[in-house]
């Protein structure tokens, strides 16, 4: 079981998570668990967590699912024992970044090319998915989906 803890100072203090989790390889789907591609399973932890943050904590892994796919093709679930994080200053983009990091260090990866800076003139952050794309589309699946707002 590995910690890893996420800090991005900003002018405003700044953000941070730590992420605790464990890797199981296992040839069999996994109950209770979130797929995230393939033979990738995400395991949530026992305490209550915001959608927005598994959500986003999904997302991070999915990052790096491809390469995880092709280190472990018999199956590999990621089991979270806790995600904390202090109220103020936080944003639930945080999750992908904490759990980002968290797959880059227990598997050796580069990382991938995600950011969050704190825009002054309009007092906020601003996440970057990078060349990843666009979170949560479905652009690599192959099936085309258009939502109208």
């Amino acid at each position: 079981m590995k910690t890893f803890r996420y800090r991005k100072r900003s002018p405003i203090g700044g953000l941070l998570a730590d992420i605790t989790a464990e890797v199981e390889t296992s040839v069999m789907e996994p109950r209770s668990s979130i797929q995230i591609q393939a033979k990738i399973w995400l395991e949530l932890p026992g305490s209550p967590l915001h959608w927005r943050d598994v959500a986003w904590m999904a997302y991070g892994l999915s990052l790096h699912s491809e390469r995880l796919n092709e280190m472990h093709p018999q199956g590999l679930v990621v089991k979270v024992h806790s995600f904390s994080f202090p109220l103020s200053d936080y944003v639930p983009e945080v999750a992908a970044l904490a759990m980002e990091g968290w797959v880059r260090e227990e598997f050796g990866l580069a990382a991938a090319d995600i950011n969050i800076e704190y825009d002054a003139e309009n007092s906020r952050y601003v996440f970057s998915p990078g060349g990843s794309g666009i979170p949560f589309s479905d652009e690599k699946s192959g099936v085309p989906v258009y939502y109208s707002w």
